[in-house]
């Protein structure tokens, strides 16, 4: 009866701890399409980056 009942109390903390990994995996994976978007919107080309550049160096050359 004993061993019975330690063998269904740790079955079902093993199963709770497999919902729990699904869980985690599955929030993983939210998380990396979230980042793939944001990386998206965040991408500089090294054209936009040499453009930038220049025009912050063309804004120090102004005297105001």
């Amino acid at each position: 009866m004993g061993d019975t009942l330690i063998i269904g109390v740790l079955l079902l903390i093993l199963i709770i701890a497999f919902f729990l990994m699904y869980l985690m995996n599955v929030r993983i994976k939210q998380l990396e399409a979230e980042l793939r978007l944001v990386r998206s919107r965040m991408a500089l080309t090294d054209d936009e980056l040499t453009r930038l550049a220049h025009d912050i160096e063309d804004f120090k050359r102004l005297k105001i």
